[in-house]
């Protein structure tokens, strides 16, 4: 009963995240599309249970919309990478560029809530941000395990590309000691100015 209630629950709040992104987009003139509700199936109980309080202690709009077809995925990004952003959705991390700009495109997110599913992404997998202003598309061009330390990863190398960063191993108990990178490179843009 507890976890039927949580994923009502995640439906709802994750719904109203995304009919905030949708009315956004409208004022900016863009289509907004409808967001699938997040299938919560793979998600750690103590993540769903957070999530839920998400619902009403995160007041802010995403910043934008984080998809991966290959996986299912739809989940929207807040601003930063605090427990509340990233138990709502996934969060844009400090010091990388913004959804539609140009550089490294830094997003965080949980290994035993949005991003567990990574554990099935392949290079060739395409990932959408689509933002207030337009859509950008990129093709996963590799995966790789780092240490915690190793912020590399997060350097603008002139490419335009996004770099999604989750802890490792997925089913670690306990604080995971290691990070698992998805990286892509820009595949396609939609949007003015393009």
């Amino acid at each position: 009963v507890y976890k039927r209630q949580a994923q009502v629950d995640a439906r709802l709040g994750a719904a109203r995240g995304m009919a905030e992104f949708s009315a956004a987009r409208a004022a900016t003139s863009m289509n907004a599309a409808q967001i699938a509700q997040p299938d919560l199936s793979l998600w750690a109980d103590g993540r769903i249970e957070a999530y839920r309080r998400s619902l009403t202690d995160l007041t802010v709009s995403p910043a934008g919309v984080l998809r991966i077809p290959s996986l299912g995925l739809e989940v929207p990004i807040f601003d930063g990478t605090d427990e509340l952003v990233l138990n709502r959705g996934v969060g844009l991390i400090e010091g990388t560029s913004m959804p539609g700009e140009s550089g490294n495109l830094g997003i965080a997110g949980h290994r035993d809530g949005f991003f567990r599913v990574l554990k099935d992404i392949r290079p060739g997998d395409t990932i959408s941000v689509e933002h207030l202003y337009g859509q950008v598309q990129y093709r996963v061009t590799e995966t790789f395990i780092v240490d915690p330390e190793e912020t590399w990863v997060l350097k603008d190398e002139g490419d335009e590309m996004v770099t999604l960063v989750t802890c490792y191993p997925f089913y670690f108990v306990g604080h995971a000691p290691q990070r698992f990178i998805v990286r892509g490179l820009v595949a396609g843009k939609e949007g003015p100015g393009v």
